[in-house]
């Protein structure tokens, strides 16, 4: 079977409080998926003006993206918070969130200074650049050694959060357990492919291709098979109802195709799994009566 895919997936209570954490320190917050893919930026924040004039050199833009991905896989290797200054001065952090101990993305926070941190040399820049530049170093926030302490505490909360709420799962259970509600929900009506892809938010060729790749099934099959639960338990409640009223119930519309879709998948006709389920009724029914 293919690896399942894993992806960070925030709920919008998450996102709400890592917004409101944000906002209150004016740092940018960011979330990565595991392969470091932008997943999302906290209040839709954009670099400061600091970090977009170091990215508007190509081999300024080019150090950061190498410097983002080494961080990370020390941060996964060491399976903790790591805060680092980046080659233009400015003050990062970045958190590995784990789901069901197995790494789902990442949080990172920062484009902020420190007590005494100065802008480093640009010997190659304008002196009206490096103006410029020092103007929007010196506006980014600044917080003393102790605070970011402080920070750093508040953020592992934040994850200890995440975890135990399961608020970053999976991608792979997130849309299984999507999909499986709804078809539990809407079993018994007439629905079709798109209508849950519409309703679940994904398109028909995602939940195709999703099931086919790592369940080697369909949402053809779920249904079936969700049906024919329906109807054996029907028959376990009710064990002197007809195969008709059973297909009708569990969401069939023709007693003949439930019969030849039961045996196809059960291996036996639904009369006798219909007929097992009596003489057990029968033997509750009179419990002095044997089941033989």
């Amino acid at each position: 079977m293919a690896a399942i895919p894993l992806e960070l997936l925030l709920s919008d209570e998450l996102q709400r409080l890592l917004d409101d954490f944000s906002a209150l320190l004016d740092i940018r917050v960011t979330f990565f998926s595991t392969a470091g893919k932008f997943l999302r930026r906290g209040k839709a924040m954009c670099n400061c003006d600091y970090c977009r004039m170091i990215q508007n050199d190509p081999e300024g833009k080019k150090r950061c993206i190498s410097m983002d991905a080494d961080k990370r896989s020390e941060a996964l290797e060491r399976r903790e918070i790591i805060d680092y200054r980046c080659h233009a001065g400015l003050r990062e952090c970045i958190a590995p969130v784990w789901a069901q101990d197995v790494p789902a993305g990442f949080i990172m926070f920062g484009q902020f200074r420190l007590d005494g941190d100065k802008m480093p040399e640009f010997p190659n820049s304008a002196p009206e650049q490096k103006q410029k530049m020092q103007a929007a170093f010196d506006s980014l926030p600044c917080f003393s050694e102790e605070k970011l302490k402080s920070i750093l505490g508040v953020l592992r909360t934040l994850i200890d959060y995440i975890t135990v709420r399961e608020f970053a799962v999976f991608q792979s259970d997130h849309l299984r357990t999507d999909i499986d509600n709804y078809i539990r929900k809407h079993a018994t009506e007439d629905i079709r492919l798109p209508d849950m892809a519409k309703k679940i938010g994904k398109s028909v060729s995602t939940i195709s291709q999703f099931l086919r790749r790592n369940y080697h099934t369909s949402f053809k099959g779920l249904l079936l098979d969700a049906r024919l639960a329906i109807a054996e338990k029907h028959w376990r409640d009710n064990p002197h109802a007809t195969v008709a009223e059973v297909a009708f119930a569990s969401g069939f519309r023709d007693q003949f195709y439930f019969s030849r879709v039961y045996r196809r998948r059960r291996g036996i006709p639904p009369g006798k799994f219909r007929n097992q389920m009596r003489p057990a009724a029968q033997t509750a029914d009179f419990p002095g009566l044997s089941a033989e």
